[in-house]
Formats: C-alpha cells, structure tokens, sequence
C-alpha cells in the first residue's frame, strides 16, 4: 500500500469515526497545509483543525514536523492512527497541540545532542507511543475514545 494510500484511508477512517461520534468532520482539500480534516460540532459553535498521522503497523514513533512548525493553537489537534494486524483494527490517539508539541520536544532534544556528537546525521522529530510514555498514551487514547 501507497503511503499517499494509508495516509487517506486514515483521514478518511478519523472522519468517519468523527461523524459517527456525532461530530461533523470533512477532509480538507488535497495539499491544505497543516490540517487533514476540519471536524464542527453539529449548532457551529466549536471546531478543531485535525492533522493525522498514519502507519500502516504497530510503530512505536510517529514522525511529526520540527517542533517550531508544530501547530498548537487551541483549535489545533493530532490524531495519531496505527494499524493492529492481530487485532484487525485501528489503534487510535487524540492529542491536542500544545501535548503533540511536549511530546515531540524531548526526542527533537534528545536527537539533537547525538547530532552535535556525530553520531546522528539529522533530527527526525517524533513522537513516542511505547512503554517509555504509557502515562501520556493511556490519557492520548481516553481522549479519543
């Protein structure tokens, strides 16, 4: 499968769970910069700005864009999608900006000192979703659910 492929099963399968939520949520335009789907709430008074990041297995990092371009606004949200293979299912986390943003610093950090050391030739900014964060997950996947 395509990465262009998952990565609009994905948005699409955030959306559909989204509406079926009660919320009304649309796919934005092919290239919009920074969101995915813009997702209202069913009287128009409150709305969120949606960027999926997709895997098509059970990773334990989702790369992100360098923190300074993380979106952390109050409308802003991440809504990080692995696939389960064994469980044939989607395993699903709900982030708001400013959590994305916390939770990509200390890896971007972290990358950054092997970088100045030699041993890392570029950051790739992520974010963690393994046991060393099973607190910030455990609270990622309440929030989606």
């Amino acid at each position: 499968m395509s990465k262009s492929a998952l990565i609009g099963i994905a948005i699409d399968f955030v959306a559909s769970e989204l509406s079926r939520r009660g919320v009304i949520a649309r796919p934005t335009v092919k290239n919009t910069a920074a969101y995915d789907i813009v997702a209202v709430t069913r009287d128009g008074k409150r709305h969120v700005n949606i960027q999926v990041k997709a895997s098509s297995q059970k990773v334990s990092f989702f790369p992100m864009p360098h923190v300074s371009k993380i979106r952390r606004g109050v409308r802003d949200r991440y809504v990080l999608v692995r696939w389960l293979e064994q469980d044939a299912r989607y395993n699903d986390f709900f982030l708001t900006g400013k959590q994305a943003y916390a939770a990509t610093r200390p890896a971007s950090a972290y990358q950054a000192v092997s970088r100045r050391k030699g041993t890392l030739g570029k950051v790739y900014p992520c974010i963690y979703v393994s046991a060393g964060n099973e607190p910030e997950m455990k609270q990622w996947r309440r929030a989606w659910e």
